[in-house]
């Protein structure tokens, strides 16, 4: 059976939902560079210990492979640390200011069952060099347009901060392994879970208390920045909320904070992030379509101490987002089929040449029956039901009208003969 041949977790793009997926990586290209990003392509590959030695994901998700030589690379299952790697190659200036974009395909291996894509499809912005809440104001701003330039009015964004929680867990001896466990906990806001495993480690009680309330930070920002304010015990956790209200006022003098919400109780896979993280939705879609956020420690990796901060649009998702809501207005190109009689080669591939010189699909087929019967076994076909149709006969040029052929002196504006004849 053809199942047989398919790969779990990874999907072919067909030609209808190809075109669907170009003009959305049109209607981005033109957003990004109208900002002042620049494009740049990164390679399939990574080595495996530019993920594993900072924990940016786990070695359970990565597709590993040996080289000849015997170095262990992976699938870049992210392209953040990709973009951050190249910007540290080409510009050793860490005050300088460099603006990307990308589109690329990423890999996890996923093994729970709602993780169905193991090949993820992205575009992404990455800003480096600035850490103004103005540059983060551009990222989200950037991020809310994505959808918008698509057509998706309903647009939702909620904004994060792992370094709130990360400050305050600095004031407990906790471990590697309790950290990330407690992050998982607040992330699903179960707060049984949560006073059970605090209970079982014996926490300092205050600090124990604070933890309870995070997975019910969220909601109106104003409201959100007073209870934060008086959940801090360090400075840290307050420049955080300072920080976060410079942002907020920013979003709001650009117009923008009618999309924001923010969620001090959600957290983020990849552990690069330092500060700001968001996630954008559209409309009642239940995953994110962008994730993003601050990364400032990232480039060090590379031998660089810059600042950064950016996203990624899941393509795939957006897309599928755009067809269940009749959001995607592509237009089948124009597509010409000419039929010809031997006797009439010459002539028709010099017109064909011509039409394909006004940018129009031309295709040629020789005729060997009757051309009625070809056009109508042509038209069963699914990428030739919209195509127009011409015959070339000795005694002169027709046009399939439906259901019989008319004489035409020209064709898409194309006169049937060239000016040297």
């Amino acid at each position: 059976m053809l199942t047989t041949y398919t790969i779990e977790g990874f999907e072919n793009i067909q030609y209808q939902g190809f075109q669907a997926l170009s003009q959305i990586e049109h209607n981005l290209t033109k957003l990004y560079t109208g900002y002042g990003y620049h494009q740049v392509a990164i390679p399939t590959f990574e080595t495996y210990d530019s993920f594993i030695k900072n924990d940016a994901i786990s070695a359970n998700e990565l597709f590993k492979f040996i080289s000849r030589k015997g170095r262990v690379l992976a699938l870049k299952p992210d392209a953040t640390l990709s973009v951050a790697r190249m910007a540290a190659i080409n510009h050793h200036d860490p005050n300088e200011i460099i603006k990307l974009f990308y589109q690329t395909n990423i890999y996890r291996n996923f093994s729970g069952p709602g993780d169905v894509r193991k090949e993820i499809t992205q575009m992404g912005v990455e800003f480096f060099g600035d850490n103004s809440p103005e540059c983060d104001g551009e990222i989200i701003a950037l991020a809310i347009q994505s959808l918008k330039a698509n057509g998706v009015s309903d647009v939702q964004i909620d904004l994060g901060h792992v370094g709130f929680i990360n400050y305050l867990l600095d004031e407990l001896t906790i471990s590697k392994a309790d950290r990330a466990k407690l992050f998982e906990l607040i992330e699903n806001k179960n707060i049984g879970d949560i006073q059970e495993f605090l209970s079982s480690r014996h926490y300092d009680p205050k600090i124990s208390d604070i933890i309870l309330e995070l997975p019910m930070l969220y909601g109106e920002p104003t409201d959100v920045f007073a209870r934060m304010t008086k959940l801090c015990i360090n400075q840290k956790m307050q420049d955080v909320v300072k920080n976060l209200s410079a942002l907020f006022e920013h979003l709001r003098s650009v117009g923008l904070d009618q999309y924001v919400t923010f969620d001090l109780g959600f957290t983020s896979s990849m552990n690069y992030y330092t500060d700001l993280i968001f996630k954008v939705y559209a409309g009642n879609w239940g995953a994110p379509i962008i994730d993003g956020g601050r990364y400032n420690k990232l480039s060090q990796q590379f031998g660089i101490d810059r600042p950064a901060c950016g996203f990624a649009v899941n393509l795939l998702s957006l897309m599928d987002y755009l067809e269940e809501h009749d959001l995607i207005h592509t237009q089948s190109p124009a597509h010409i089929v000419l039929l010809y009689r031997e006797s009439e080669k010459q002539r028709v591939f010099e017109l064909a040449g011509r039409l394909r010189e006004q940018g129009i699909m031309t295709e040629v087929f020789v005729i060997n029956s009757l051309p009625t019967a070809m056009i109508e076994r042509l038209q069963v076909q699914r990428l030739y039901q919209d195509a127009d149709y011409y015959v070339f006969e000795k005694d002169g040029a027709l046009k399939w009208e439906g259901s019989a052929l008319s004489p035409v002196t020209e064709i898409a504006s194309v006169p049937l003969t060239s000016e040297s004849e």
